[in-house]
């Protein structure tokens, strides 16, 4: 046979734009290139604004998992103001940050994995779905099919936890460099306690079952959509007046050995990406501006590595660097890590709901900064995430954010492909009708966010004279 290239666009059921063009040559995938088809220019929006606007500035690069820039800006203006922070405001904030988890982790599995394994009902917005691997009995499926409208629910009470403390969802207003703008008053406390056992109870009823059954009844793919077997995590959920407990520990796992991560062994490349490189006037580092006619390039995405190699990133990551998963790198290994997590979460996210004392908004910032360039990390709910600043009379005078789908999506460069794309490349596809439903369940694996991953253009296309970072 032929090789056959095929564009699979738009990938659905994801957040952003993707396309993912593939070569296929005797019925095995020999080539991808997954492109980011989206720029939004963050890093270019922070500059010359105050430092403290990147907490709700941020948030907006996303709209599914917005606390987590928010969270980032606020650790990051933290160790800018030396701010200390209280024990009641970690309870607090960490109780917002499981609860924007629980409602990404929720609605990824039901709204946007199952219908990969799952007969929808055959009327909008499901009608003419596109399903040719279909191995669910008539029982199992429709069971499926109600726990899907039910996680509509409980990703909803999720969001009202988090709103109860933030002011609203997504794009909350009260987890801020300091600690938290809201009082964690005693009918709030109960009123979210109510809310984390439902959701709690649904997951431990619907969820885990329902991943138990998917993996077993499509255990092929836990031999599908591999990688190379190289995960970094940064660590989760920050404690200590500083920020410099982590609950979840942080690990860089390559060859069976796990180390401490180092972010100068972190760096950025635009080989295959958007971007032309160019010196910043005036400045001692270099900048990219947007270039989509480039050469070889395919992707807004840029490519990010450590100690130059590609490294996968997420809850399988977390649970294997912590040591509550024991298996491999696949696609089913990703769903089923995920939603071992949400599970997790929610037990940590009562016993921090009972040890929050209801009083006074747990907040006390410093009034000015201390020091004028940081870089921090912390996972968010697709892996590493890291936000870094270079100020000026506490103005933004460089700002970078590098997302988890960076990691999980980058581009090939010199030091080959990145996770996805290695996933995707030996794929058997049996029958050409099945490429669409094979590729996309290893995309969606990852729980791709591709607002967050591509880093401007006017409305009418326009390449913009401006430098960005």
């Amino acid at each position: 046979m032929s090789k056959q290239k095929i564009m699979f666009s738009p990938v659905t059921r994801l957040s952003g734009l993707l396309s993912v063009e593939v070569i296929v040559e005797q019925g095995r995938v020999v080539e991808a290139n997954a492109s980011g088809t989206m720029f939004r220019g963050y890093e270019w929006i922070m500059r010359n604004r105050h430092v403290t606007d990147a907490v709700y500035l941020t948030q907006r690069v996303c709209g599914i998992c917005s606390l987590a820039h928010g969270a980032m800006a606020s650790y990051l203006l933290d160790e800018l103001y030396a701010n200390e922070l209280s024990e009641n405001a970690q309870f607090l904030r960490n109780v917002m940050y499981g609860a924007d988890f629980l409602q990404n982790h929720i609605r990824h599995f039901y709204l946007f994995s199952l219908p990969d394994f799952v007969r929808m009902p055959d009327y909008p917005p499901y009608h003419g779905q596109n399903l040719t691997d279909a191995r669910l009995g008539p029982i199992d499926n429709q069971r499926l099919v109600d726990n899907y409208f039910e996680a509509i629910k409980a990703a909803q009470r999720s969001h009202e936890i988090l709103a109860l403390f933030g002011g609203k969802a997504p794009h909350q207003h009260s987890f801020v460099h300091g600690g938290v703008a809201v009082a964690p008053t005693a009918d709030k406390i109960n009123r979210a306690l109510a809310l984390l056992d439902s959701i709690h109870e649904f997951v431990k009823t619907c969820l885990i079952p329902d991943t138990e059954l998917i993996a077993r009844v499509y255990d092929d793919y836990f031999k599908i959509g591999l990688t190379f077997g190289r995960l970094l995590s940064f660590g989760l959920f920050k404690f200590g007046p500083h920020n410099e407990q982590l609950l979840w520990r942080g690990g860089v796992l390559n060859d069976g050995r796990l180390t401490a991560p180092r972010l100068d062994l972190i760096k950025e490349d635009v080989t295959s990406s958007w971007y032309a490189v160019q010196a910043v006037p005036g400045a001692d580092d270099w900048g990219v501006e947007p270039a989509p006619q480039k050469p070889g390039a395919y992707t807004w995405i840029k490519s990010v590595r450590y100690a130059g190699q590609h490294y996968e990133t997420g809850p399988l990551a977390r649970m294997i660097i912590n040591g509550f998963y024991n298996g491999g790198t696949s696609t089913m290994d990703r769903i089923y890590a995920r939603s071992l997590e949400t599970m997790l979460i929610t037990e940590l996210m009562r016993e921090w709901l009972l040890k929050l004392q209801p009083g006074p908004a747990p907040l006390k910032q410093n009034p000015e900064p201390v020091k004028s360039e940081v870089v921090v990390t912390t996972d968010a709910m697709r892996g590493a995430l890291l936000h870094s600043a270079r100020i000026v009379d506490e103005q933004v005078e460089r700002y970078n954010i590098i997302t988890p789908t960076v990691w999980n999506f980058s581009p090939k460069d010199q030091h080959g492909r990145g996770p996805v794309e290695s996933a995707l490349v030996g794929t058997s596809i049996p029958k050409l009708d099945m490429l669409s439903t094979i590729l996309g369940r290893i995309v969606r694996s990852y729980d791709p966010c591709i607002s967050c991953a591509t880093h401007v253009m006017d409305a009418e296309g326009n390449k913009q004279d401006k430098i960005v970072f």
